[in-house]
């Protein structure tokens, strides 16, 4: 009996996962990456509570496999920065780095902590861009920690997505943009600041990210 009831538990937590990802509009292939359960299974799970899901649609086709087609977004980079960092203080990103993560990451318990990180996210910064995909190639990203690491802003310690081999300064948008001003007061001119940066930047350094626009 109580063999059964493990089973029965791992089974329900598998299902609860699936519906949880499915509302975020995670892919098929991740769903099943995170929860074990197969694609048709997944498939029959979404028709199922399709009217519960609250507007949420399946994507389909491939899922972007390269996190450097939507950081070169200032906008994107800036939220990629915000969620990488509350994804490593919620231990979705392991401290040591581990090889493959797209396959060895995956598991129920790892999944439901990046479904809470993900939910997190969306109550602290409600207009997100971040899409539950792009989240997942991140946390991948960062949990291999070859290339991408979160670090902090030297000026106002915001949380900072840098490349691990970069020489270039650690510093958001914001702080490069007003140097000089405290980091309270660069909040303030960010509204025009960010919006003018891609025309009007003199520095031929792609811009870091930024996170104070977004809270």
């Amino acid at each position: 009996m109580r063999i059964s009831e493990d089973r029965y538990s791992r089974d329900l937590r598998r299902i609860h996962l699936a519906q949880r990802m499915i509302r975020h509009e995670a892919r098929t292939q991740w769903i099943r990456a995170w929860t074990g359960l197969s694609g048709e299974r997944v498939r029959n799970l979404f028709h199922s509570y399709e009217e519960s899901l609250e507007g949420a649609r399946r994507r389909r086709g491939p899922s972007p496999r390269r996190i450097a087609s939507y950081l070169r977004s200032p906008a994107l980079r800036a939220e990629a920065s915000a969620a990488g960092g509350l994804a490593c203080v919620l231990g979705v990103v392991p401290e040591s780095p581990i090889r493959n993560a797209k396959k060895t990451l995956p598991s129920v318990e790892s999944g439901e902590r990046l479904c809470h990180a993900y939910e997190l996210y969306r109550q602290i910064v409600p207009e997100a861009r971040l899409t539950m995909d792009q989240l997942i190639i991140l946390v991948i990203a960062l949990s291999e920690q070859e290339d991408l690491e979160i670090a902090h802003c030297r000026n106002c310690n915001g949380a900072l997505l840098v490349d691990r081999l970069g020489a270039s300064r650690r510093l958001c948008l914001a702080c490069r943009q007003v140097a000089g001003q405290p980091s309270v007061n660069a909040a303030i001119h960010l509204e025009g600041i960010a919006d003018a940066s891609s025309e009007d930047s003199d520095d031929p350094e792609p811009p870091a990210a930024y996170q104070q626009p977004l809270f």
